[in-house]
């Protein structure tokens, strides 16, 4: 995998970190939207 991501060029490698940023916070407040909704269902229901 290094030596793939080595290949690239500059452009290629912030393109590749802006959707592995963007893939992380899809994951983190999908996370977090669940640990409320379960949090709320401990509570009320």
């Amino acid at each position: 995998m290094r030596k793939a991501i080595a290949r690239l060029d500059a452009e290629q490698k912030a393109q590749l970190l802006y959707l592995a940023d963007l893939g992380t916070a899809m994951f983190t407040s999908a996370l977090v939207v669940c640990t409320l909704k379960a949090v709320v269902d401990l509570f009320v229901g």
